[in-house]
């Protein structure tokens, strides 16, 4: 796998932070699109851009699994904000990305939850935490071109308080100009950010591919009690399977983090549903089956992610077609590969309407699977063999 433009990975997984539960869709990249042109209004380098550009992105990523509005709940926004901090340094991405998010709700005055005032304030924090509640209030409006005078009188409300003067004054300057808004409310925000986003462009590696997938994995897992561990399990039961095949280095790497990631579009799913004890209705059903298109439809924004975006977003593909997204009956052996290890997974941990099951009647069910021509045979029989 070639190296990936670190942008692009941030795009990815903003958008699973905006599809998570409760989310204003698009929230994080237009938060991050208004971050860059305060920060380009006062001449925030370029090389320092990009810290601002992924605060902005993922300020939301310590807010995953909140259960009140962590914008309005004091409690919880100390919490997401010291949480954001201990994700994003788990990334590799700089030091300063993790203290603008952990200091993003700070107030100009000081006054609040968060002890830091005024100067003290790192500058990237300023720009998100104005950005940020921007965004919210222009969600608020029925008409952006007739109405965008109340935002202005609300920022102009807050300066000295909620927000620094200095960054007041450059969002006032910039939204003079009528490509701000155009650019706010265009349909495609995402292709707006690719235009303006900084050009020094970090690049990962699979390697680093791999420590962020982990990091998102525990976030995915951390969403239920029931399934704090299944995605780290399909990854390892996929590293199992890859060293049977012998894959080579780099594919059973791929394979590995397709199980970190396969759950991703999870976070679309909200908890009373994932959590539920009785039987789902038909509509429930239906939204949780949706997981695996958000899976595919987050991953496709990193190029390189082609295949990872197949062998993840097909875990739940059956081979007689009747899976689900696509309903495909043509899987390639990684794609059944996932099947089998996402399902001895899934059996052999607690779920909300059952107990775990032993690993006898877990092969026991999932042989009745291959019976009905939904599993592969082969693998199987080779994943139950590596485990007894």
């Amino acid at each position: 796998m070639r190296p990936i433009d670190i942008n692009e990975i941030l795009s990815a997984f903003s958008l699973a932070l905006d599809v998570a539960e409760n989310k204003t869709f698009e929230h994080a990249q237009r938060t991050a699109y208004i971050a860059l042109r305060i920060a380009r209004e006062i001449s925030v380098p370029e090389e320092e851009l990009i810290d601002v550009y992924a605060a902005a992105l993922l300020h939301d990523i310590g807010v995953v699994n909140a259960l009140a509005d962590a914008h309005t709940d004091q409690t919880q926004t100390v919490k997401h904000c010291f949480a954001g901090r201990e994700i994003v340094s788990t990334l590799p991405l700089s030091h300063n990305v993790s203290e603008y998010i952990l200091w993003h709700h700070a107030n100009w005055d000081g006054i609040g939850p968060f002890e830091l005032r005024g100067h003290d304030i790192p500058l990237g924090a300023q720009i998100v935490y104005l950005a940020d509640q921007l965004d919210l209030q222009l969600k608020s409006l029925t008409n952006i071109r007739t109405e965008r005078h109340q935002i202005i009188e609300y920022v102009k409300s807050s300066t000295g308080k909620m927000f620094s003067p200095d960054m007041v004054d450059a969002f006032l300057a910039t939204q003079e100009k009528e490509l701000f808004w155009l650019d706010y409310s265009h349909y495609n925000i995402s292709e707006v950010l690719s235009h303006i986003q900084p050009h020094n462009q970090m690049w990962v590696n699979i390697d680093d591919i791999d420590n962020i997938a982990q990091t998102f994995a525990k976030i995915i897992d951390n969403k239920s009690p029931y399934t704090h561990d299944h995605s780290q399990g399909v990854s390892l039961l996929m590293s199992l399977l890859s060293n049977e095949y012998q894959f080579d280095d780099e594919t059973a790497k791929m394979l590995k983090i397709s199980g970190l990631l396969h759950d991703l579009g999870k976070l679309a799913i909200p908890s009373e549903i994932l959590d539920k004890p009785a039987g789902l209705t038909a509509l429930e059903l239906l939204i949780i089956k949706s997981h695996s298109y958000y899976t595919k439809l987050i991953l496709s924004k990193v190029r390189e992610f082609a295949v990872i975006k197949e062998w993840a977003g097909n875990h739940h593909e059956t081979l007689d077609g009747k899976g689900y997204p696509e309903g495909k009956r043509r899987l390639s052996k990684q794609e059944r590969m996932i099947a089998i290890c996402d399902v001895y997974q899934a059996l052999t941990e607690d779920r909300p309407y059952r107990r775990s099951l032993p690993k006898i009647k877990a092969f026991e069910l999932m042989g009745e699977m291959v019976q009905e021509g939904k599993l592969c045979s082969e693998t199987f029989e080779d994943l139950k063999r590596i485990m007894s």
